[in-house]
């Protein structure tokens, strides 16, 4: 069996554009979720010490890193990436597993 892993989303909103964030965020959430993820959290930055500031962070878990895969390839979320590419500035999808 595969280790779980843990997807980190970190994303800058376009302000110009919540409308789009929105539309991707209701559309993500179920393909995450039906890919067997289940939210560890989400989570609004408040300050940035160091680094890229980013708006918002999701911290989701998965049975493998093949079930995060698959759905980020799949034709459904193909549809959204022109929707994420407007809604957010900067996006970052990384794949993590415990040390």
């Amino acid at each position: 069996m595969a280790e779980k892993t843990t997807l980190v989303v970190t994303a800058q909103p376009n302000p110009q554009e919540m409308e789009s964030v929105q539309e991707y965020l209701h559309g993500v959430l179920p393909l995450l979720t039906g890919a067997g993820g289940k939210v560890v959290k989400r989570l609004r930055t408040d300050k940035v010490i160091h680094g890229n500031p980013s708006g918002m962070t999701l911290v989701m878990d998965f049975d493998s890193e093949d079930a995060i895969t698959g759905m980020f390839e799949s034709d459904d979320y193909a549809a959204l990436v022109p929707v994420r590419d407007r809604g957010f500035s900067e996006m970052n999808i990384l794949l993590t597993q415990e040390m």
